[in-house]
């Protein structure tokens, strides 16, 4: 194979290489945003449910203040009553009415300091869920800030590379450029072309290369890779063993 050739098929390959890199950066740009937003869907989420948990929480302690407070005011309507009773008999219900409530207070204090308790112990969680949004939404606002300053440059380095693969593809002789042009469409640039490695070995998927192959690009044919089809060239420094 001569240089020019072998020179020109290595160019194709390093600049085809290059423009995968780049093309891959621009749709991860994206995708990397796509994700990060969905976890700050998924924080907001998380933060929403934890105040509205919370909320909850407050509503049946304040519910539960409500009912001693609701006793407190029957023990007291009753006590009035018991001065006020007119028969034995309607004294002493009143009585063991009174400390059924008085009991019942008691009952209604400890559900509504537990309730109260648990509350608080849960209120905890808010902070903590509203710090994990705000770190997602930071690196998100990170992230897009330094795609949306990196994308522009990403393009003018494409439209550069473009413009230097034609250069390069003009310059393949036409049997190659039947090839190389069937493999873009097939398989697309970055796998179109495959360097010889370690004298024998396809760079592409490591399978090898028959000696009459390496024989045949040498001799500056169009040979392909029998397992993977990569179109295949020689290093610069390949030496041919026979053996």
């Amino acid at each position: 194979m001569s240089d020019d050739i072998r020179d020109t098929l290595e160019r194709i390959h390093l600049i085809q290489t290059r423009l995968y890199d780049l093309n891959g950066r621009l749709r991860r740009g994206p995708l990397v945003l796509k994700a990060q937003d969905g976890n700050i869907q998924k924080q907001s989420a998380n933060l929403a449910q934890i105040n509205e948990t919370y909320q909850k929480l407050k509503s049946e302690a304040k519910q539960k203040e409500l009912e001693v407070a609701a006793n407190d005011q029957a023990i007291a309507r009753r006590k009035t009553q018991l001065q006020e009773s007119k028969s034995n008999k309607e004294y002493q219900a009143l009585q063991m009415q009174i400390k059924a409530d008085e009991a019942a207070r008691s009952v209604l204090d400890d559900e509504a300091l537990e309730s109260i308790e648990k509350a608080e112990q849960y209120a905890v969680n808010i902070p903590v869920a509203e710090a994990e949004l705000k770190k997602v939404q930071e690196l998100y606002e990170r992230t897009k800030k330094k795609f949306l300053e990196e994308k522009p440059k990403i393009e003018a380095e494409i439209t550069q590379f473009q413009q230097l693969l034609q250069t390069e593809e003009a310059k393949l002789p036409r049997d190659f450029k039947e090839i190389y042009n069937r493999l873009i469409r097939s398989v697309g640039g970055n796998d179109a072309l495959a360097v010889v490695e370690n004298q024998k070995y396809c760079g592409g998927c490591n399978h090898q290369i028959p000696i009459n192959s390496l024989a045949q690009i040498l001799q500056k044919k169009p040979i392909t890779c029998s397992s993977c089809a990569r179109l295949l060239y020689i290093p610069n420094d390949f030496v041919f063993d026979k053996g």
